[in-house]
């Protein structure tokens, strides 16, 4: 059982690691001593990398100002500093403080630790600015005089033994009481710099300088406090810079010259060797330097923990059993080890016994090859260098990795890549690093291999690929990770590695690393030979794992695991990260039991996208699995696949997509899987008890906004998680070659190679697409179903020998043009009689419809690709009807989704857009049954033929039988436009002309849907010009009865009795005579005038 904590302030050890180090204790040192004196001295900048040394050369500040200066001394965060900040900008109405109020702000809390110490019960303060004073929990932090328990002497480990005056002095109540009597400047440490400055900015104006430019000149100049920063490996300032925050991108150089900054050594093998370790065995040395992982605190623990002289006399096995090893490298507990004893495991057993020399002796070691281990050395080859001679690192090795190296980044930098990244700078000062820690006291390392097979693939797998992993760890723990050339560095380091196993798959390292392959050799294993030997970078890496952390996380400071027991995983939040329409969804490893649910809740979620990914070209969704599973493999078929065990279209588009996460094989593949599902496990527990704001009604939580959430220190409290949390958040979110971004372009790619598969490459798309049907638009083609069904006849009859184009042009024609008699205006409330016949000819008359007809071509290889890709998508309900289709026509395919297919494959592409809705119409047509529909078409056509013959031929006897009763047949025929219902049946009769032409178009084109349409919405209006002439019949027979009523009332009234006046002779000579007298004076009248 591990026993109580004890926090690093309480034993408090400074060791002058090279003469560096003692510069910078003896530089500090003595600006704070003259600070308390008299002297106006700058405020000081500790800067350097994450775990070099910052807290622990703070914390020795910490004890040096109240125990030799005998000043107050405090330790705070920054974000201490920025919420009282906060709290008084939100105060203001400008919603910030002016940044000549820093320095009262600081020194107001300042003071507030000081009067608290002076004037309260020690027993009763439960917080005061002294590190490490509140633990994680607070119902566990102490009083102060429990605080001020367990105290020891600072151990200051230097040469100079005069330097001892801090180790005479305990931390205690005496030491503070004295200090708070005194009345020099307290000191401030402000710890974590680089984590809130972007934020102190927001609250802080900026006025004739930087945010801090004030703060410093009233340090140097009235002096309220001396001031000692903690920071990262960047500037602070341009830190914050880089994040643009609200908009205050002012220059903090002003504020820089105000401000004394001092690196903090990196502790280079060298470094060790010339003062700390002078006296060592070189390869104790080494290997002190990577189980330390250059840390200082780790390379004192180490050297005490481990003696040369007791351990170079153990075997193997008792030298990897050491306790020492299994402890972990950082406080938080984290699950990474010194060294990962488990790897040797995997080792041959027979060549075990010399593992431990190896270690403890980490240089090249002369190796006797004997009959027991010479297989094994073959078989563990990966593991180790061995060779006849050794290799300079300064003279041979490092010049031939630099160039190598250098001609691969400029023919990046040639395609506009990482063109801030330089080579000696970023990269190579980290090969030296790491290449000086394994070679021996004259600068030599073994650099051959016993791999036979395939030397160009060990030199990567054993030395290329392994130096850059390692590269890449120094610098994602040592360097500034916000800062731009930082990432372009990675970055690169990342792409160098893809390149390296590209290199391997063509077999071209011999090119593309000529000089490096130039020198590295292989080594023949024959027994009783004497070789060096020593371990490949590539057993360093996994032996001495990198102290990121595990990257299996806890939930908050809990057992993920254990809170994983009471979560709904029916109601899973999905961990997702989204790109526009690209969707990735992440499946964690889980039991039986909750993935069952888990998988049910994913299940639900993708039918609900179904829809989406079949509509939306650009939308796709992939499944990226943790594990293999057959509940997985299930939820696969039952949703990539219809009823008849056919692959969806939305599946064969590559648009919905389940991928084992292992198909990438990533860099640092399994610590990167680690770390996602417990990201995603984290997301569903949080989801469960609502830890986590959902913004959508899909129950997902991006990436993102994940890791934002359980890096914040209200989540995470320890330093350590949030670094390992940062690290591998970046692996998966950050740069061209994360995690995100490879499987986008998988996805993207993917996508792209289904659909060129389906249609054809999307380069030649536009090229093959040769006929424009765009042309036939215009502005004064307004009705859509019209326009359509016009392009959908060149659609359906281009190169047909038989054509009814003529004849089809003809009628138009006639119901077309509003000057003939024939002329069908449409009837817009009923779609059957919707049609514009104007529009239609007007399309289907023009030049370009009758070259569209000549040329378009149904048997063309993009035609029939399109044909068969419209006709997979298509999904629309099944109809049986004419208003069906016209409705589609009308509301749906002129903004119809399939045209975003068109823009996939070449975005805005007018020609494409028109066609490949014109052949969905084709797709859509095809699934409906006309055969029926032409059937009462023909029935129809019959019916009013008849009817209209029956029409004509009784309205013609009526009209004949009224005009007989109105006029004498002389007058009638001399006056025939004077006759009533004149060119009434002649209409009648063009009607008829025109339905007999509609009957006979139809039955010569007996499959044409286009010509089914036009003439069905002819022939229902004709119905109605046949329904309203019947009307007409029906009403002329009626004038004809009235006319022949009235006839025989004159007949019986007036005619009879004028007959029966004509019967007596006399009578009717007497009215004749009469006429006659009257006639000839008229005529005499007449010739009188003239």
């Amino acid at each position: 059982m591990a026993g109580t904590y004890i926090p690093l302030i309480k034993r408090t050890k400074w060791v002058d690691l090279s003469n560096e180090h003692k510069k910078l204790r003896e530089t500090v040192e003595s600006d704070l001593k003259e600070g308390c004196n008299k002297g106006n001295i700058q405020p000081i900048m500790l800067q350097g990398a994450f775990g070099i040394g910052k807290s622990t050369t703070l914390y020795y500040l910490f004890h040096y100002g109240w125990e030799v200066l005998k000043t107050p001394t405090f330790y705070m965060p920054l974000a201490k500093i920025v919420d009282a900040v906060k709290k008084e900008a939100e105060s203001l109405e400008s919603g910030k403080v002016q940044n000549n109020q820093l320095s009262r702000i600081i020194n107001s809390i300042i003071k507030e630790q000081i009067d608290k110490l002076r004037n309260s019960n020690w027993n009763d303060i439960s917080d005061i600015d002294f590190p490490d004073f509140k633990s994680g929990d607070d119902s566990e932090n102490p009083s102060l005089n429990q605080y001020l328990e367990d105290f020891i002497p600072v151990t200051l480990d230097s040469n100079n033994t005069k330097e001892s005056e801090i180790s005479k002095l305990v931390f205690s109540e005496e030491v503070i009481r004295q200090a708070l009597e005194s009345t020099t400047p307290p000191i401030l440490l402000v710890d974590e710099f680089e984590s809130k400055f972007y934020e102190l900015k927001r609250y802080v104006e900026s006025s004739g300088g930087g945010i801090l430019r004030e703060l410093f000149d009233q340090v140097v100049q009235t002096k309220p406090f001396l001031l000692v920063i903690g920071n990262g490996p960047a500037s602070g300032y341009e830190v914050a810079k880089e994040k643009g925050t609200d908009g205050n991108n002012d220059s903090e150089t002003a504020a820089n010259r105000r401000l004394k900054t001092i690196q903090i050594p990196f502790p280079t093998v060298a470094l060790l060797k010339r003062k700390f370790m002078k006296e060592c065995a070189n390869g104790y040395v080494n290997f002190i330097w990577w189980m330390s992982r250059c840390r200082p605190g780790h390379i004192q623990k180490l050297w005490d923990a481990i003696d040369y002289s007791i351990y170079k006399e153990y075997d193997a096995t008792e030298f990897l059993v050491k306790d020492i090893f299994n402890e972990p490298i950082d406080e938080s507990g984290e699950e990474v080890k010194y060294l990962k004893v488990s790897y040797f495991n995997q080792m041959n057993s027979y060549i075990r016994p010399i593992v431990g020399r190896l270690l403890l002796d980490f240089e090249p070691q002369s190796i006797k090859i004997e009959d027991s281990y010479r297989e094994a050395m073959k078989d563990s080859a990966e593991d180790f260098f061995c060779t006849d001679e050794l290799v300079s690192v300064v003279k041979e090795l490092n010049p031939a990795i630099s160039d190598d190296f250098s001609a691969y980044l400029e023919k990046c930098k040639e395609q506009g890549k990482y063109t801030s990244v330089d080579y000696i700078r970023n990269v190579g000062k980290y090969f030296s690093y790491i290449l000086s820690a394994c070679s021996n006291s004259d600068g030599k390392i073994a650099f051959s291999t016993a791999c036979r097979n395939n030397k160009e693939k060990a030199l990567a797998t054993t030395f290329l690929i392994p130096l850059l992993e390692l590269t890449y760890d120094f610098i994602s723990q040592y360097e500034d990770n916000e800062d731009q050339v930082t990432r372009e560095t990675k970055d690169f380091i990342l792409d160098s590695i893809k390149f390296i196993e590209s290199s391997v798959e063509e077999e071209t390292i011999d090119d593309n690393f000529e000089n490096l392959n130039s020198i590295f050799e292989t080594c023949k294993i024959k027994s009783g030979n004497e070789i060096y030997m020593q371990y490949s970078l590539r057993a360093i890496r996994e032996i001495i794992e990198q102290p990121i952390g595990s990257p299996k996380l806890k939930y908050k400071d809990m057992s993920l695991d254990k809170k994983l027991e009471s979560s709904n995983f029916r109601q899973s939040v999905l961990l997702t990260s989204r790109s526009s329409d690209n969707t990735i969804i992440f499946v964690p490893i889980l039991e039986d039991e909750p993935l069952k649910k888990y998988i049910l809740r994913l299940k639900d979620y993708i039918k609900s996208q179904k829809n989406d990914l079949h509509t939306n070209a650009s939308k796709t969704i992939r499944i990226v699995y943790l594990q293999e599973h057959e509940y997985i493999s299930q939820l696969k078929e039952e949703v990539c696949k219809d009823g008849s065990g056919n692959l969806l279209p939305i599946c064969k588009m590559k648009k919905l997509v389940f991928e084992d996460y292992n198909h990438y094989q990533f860099n640092f593949g399994g610590q990167i899987a680690d770390f996602i599902d417990s990201v995603a496990k984290i997301v569903i527990v949080a989801g469960s008890c609502n830890d986590i704001v959902l913004i959508d009604d899909n129950r997902t939580y991006d990436f993102h906004t994940a890791i934002d959430v359980i890096k914040n220190r209200e989540w995470t409290k320890q330093k350590e998680a949030i670094r390992t949390i940062e690290h591998y958040s970046r692996l998966v979110l950050e740069g061209d070659s994360c995690v995100i971004n490879t499987i986008s372009l998988a996805q993207k790619k993917d996508h792209e190679s289904a659909m060129e598969n389906l249609i054809c490459e999307k380069r030649d798309y536009e090229d093959n697409i040769l006929w424009d049907f765009t042309s036939l638009e215009s502005a004064d083609i307004t009705d859509t179903k019209s326009k359509y069904l016009a392009m959908y006849y060149i659609l359906e009859n281009a190169k047909k020998p038989t054509s009814s184009y003529q004849s089809l042009l003809k009628i138009l024609q006639e119901v077309g043009n509003f000057r003939n008699a024939l002329y069908l205006p449409p009837i817009e409330d009923r779609i059957n009689e919707s049609l514009f016949f104007d529009q239609i000819l007007n399309i289907l008359s023009r030049e370009t419809a009758s070259k569209l007809m000549s040329s378009y071509d149904n048997e063309d290889y993009i035609i029939k690709h399109l044909c068969s890709f419209t006709a997979m998508m298509n999904n629309e309900r099944s109809v049986s009807k004419l208003d069906e289709l016209l409705t589609f026509m009308k509301d749906s395919l002129n903004d119809h989704w399939i045209a975003s297919y068109n823009n996939d494959m070449s975005y805005g592409f007018s020609k494409g857009r028109t066609l490949i809705k014109l052949l969905y119409l084709k797709a859509y047509i095809e699934k409906i049954d006309f055969s029926l529909l032409r059937s009462q078409l023909n029935t129809r056509i019959e019916e009013k033929q008849t009817e209209l013959v029956s029409t004509i031929s009784n309205s013609t006897q009526h009209i004949a039988a009224i005009t007989d009763l109105l006029y004498s047949k002389n007058y009638a025929k001399a006056n025939p436009e004077k006759m009533p219902f004149q060119g009434y049946v002649s209409e009648l009769q063009l009607v008829s002309r025109l339905l007999s032409n509609c009957k006979r178009i139809v039955l010569e084109d007996k499959d044409g849907v286009s010509i089914f349409a036009i003439i069905s919405s002819i022939v229902w209006r004709i119905s109605n010009i046949v329904s309203q002439a019947k009307v007409v019949e029906h009403q002329i027979n009626g004038i004809l009865i009235s006319l022949k009523n009235k006839k025989e009332l004159i007949e019986k009234e007036y005619q009879l009795p004028i007959n029966t006046i004509y019967q007596d002779s006399l009578t009717s000579k007497l009215i004749k005579r009469e006429f006659e007298i009257k006639s000839k004076n008229s005529k005499l009248s007449v010739i009188d005038k003239l």
